[in-house]
């Protein structure tokens, strides 16, 4: 595995992270707003805190399965042309 598969495989593992970071950080919130909010805050506000932090889990999660798509798919084509590199071309 070369350099740059090795830092790919790091940003894949760092962006799944911080995805179920931000997951359990936004359903935290949600229940701090929906419970603990006083007569100001409208309980509608916890809906959007829990929507918003679905979409940047959504968003961070399916960045880390695309980067370990492109590593496949890297590893796929480094594995074809060595075994396409002994053969004699047409």
């Amino acid at each position: 595995m070369n350099k740059g598969v090795k830092i790919l495989s790091l940003c894949a593992l760092i962006f799944k992270v911080l995805a179920w970071i931000s997951a359990v950080f936004f359903i935290i919130v949600s229940l701090i707003v929906l419970f603990g909010a006083g007569g100001d805050t409208p309980r509608a506000a916890s809906l959007v805190f829990l929507i918003g932090g679905g979409i940047y889990f959504l968003v961070l999660f399916s960045a880390s399965e695309l980067i370990k798509l492109v590593i496949a798919i890297f590893n796929k084509v480094e594995k074809i042309d060595t075994l396409l590199e002994g053969k004699p071309s047409v």
